[in-house]
């Protein structure tokens, strides 16, 4: 079992295999297309969600530059392409991005956003007698190494006073996970939305917690070094146009879930939960507390030894941005 959860998680087994997926990422132009002047901003997205987002905003309208957007899973992959130059930038989950920060790629958060943690989830099928973390004692529970869901467990796990010995740790790839937990191959799963709305409308998946009580979290933009130096003007305005789309989001969540249902594929009552629960916050600059949130989740990691040392987090803040409304 220690070997789940060693420093080959962190080098090995987290982020390098994961580089091969880059080629499969669909990629995008939008925005300014004629090419006369205009610079370019690689930005990387986890199932499309920010560019539906902004889409339905009204926020991919009169763009300086153009955009080439990469769509990922999970986030993993994602901040492993902007430390390889592959991307400039991408919103992952702080969880995510410590592995990145403790492998020393060279990446920074630039903005960060508050999370309610209540799209986090811990699953069981439906026919689960398991109401509890501690229910799950001696059990099969599954996540994605390194992504919220991993955060979510050793969190829970540290809650009921309880070791990662204690469960049969599972990494699995978020679709091998959903499979698994529909045919009794594992026995609980940490995952995020909408795959949580999946599993939950389609498999009739049952939620024992959530991140929210748990651990407390934030949403990470980061940026690669050289972007930074580079587009820091496409970086702000980018950035600016999120957070007046987020906004925009919360006042009107039905356009919101029809236009992610229309982006992506997902069923619209899936779309309608996922939005439901993604109550995030973009913060104009990075703060104190922020930074305080995330080194909790670096402690938290050292502690249960899933990253060898452990490290100040705040050295891998860059705190010069300020978002614009």
């Amino acid at each position: 079992m220690k070997a789940l959860f060693s420093r080959r998680t962190l080098l090995g087994a987290s982020l390098l295999p994961l580089l091969p997926e880059w080629p499969a990422a669909a990629a995008e132009d939008t925005g300014a297309v004629d090419g006369n002047g205009f610079s370019t901003l690689r930005v990387g997205d986890q199932r499309g969600g920010v560019r539906s987002l902004l889409r339905v905003a009204g926020q991919l309208e009169g763009l300086p530059y153009r955009i080439q957007w990469a769509s990922f899973p999970v986030g993993a992959p994602l901040i492993a392409a902007i430390g390889a130059g592959a991307l400039d930038f991408g919103y992952v989950g702080d969880a995510t991005a410590t592995f990145a920060f403790a492998a020393g790629s060279p990446v920074r958060a630039i903005t960060v956003w508050t999370v309610d943690g209540v799209s986090d989830a811990l699953l069981v099928p439906e026919s689960s007698a398991a109401r509890t973390m501690r229910d799950l004692a001696g059990r099969r529970v599954a996540f994605v190494k390194g992504s919220p869901g991993h955060l979510l467990i050793l969190a829970a796990l540290r809650r009921e006073s309880m070791k990662t010995e204690d469960i049969i740790a599972v990494p699995l790839s978020a679709a091998n996970a959903r499979s698994a937990l529909a045919n009794g191959s594992i026995d609980a799963w940490a995952i995020w939305d909408p795959y949580a709305a999946m599993a939950e409308l389609q498999d009739h998946a049952r939620i024992i917690l959530t991140a929210h009580g748990v651990i407390d979290e934030v949403e990470c933009g980061i940026a690669g070094t050289s972007a930074i130096s580079t587009r820091r003007a496409e970086l702000t305005d980018f950035m600016a146009r999120v957070g007046r789309a987020v906004a925009w989001g919360e006042a009107h969540p039905e356009e919101r879930a029809l236009g992610f249902a229309r982006d992506t594929g997902i069923p619209i009552g899936v779309a309608r939960r996922t939005v439901s629960r993604m109550q995030m916050k973009p913060l104009p600059s990075v703060t104190d507390t922020a930074i305080v949130t995330h080194q909790k989740v670096v402690d938290l990691y050292h502690a249960a030894g899933v990253i060898p040392v452990d490290i100040d987090v705040s050295r891998f803040y860059d705190r010069s941005f300020t978002i614009p409304d």
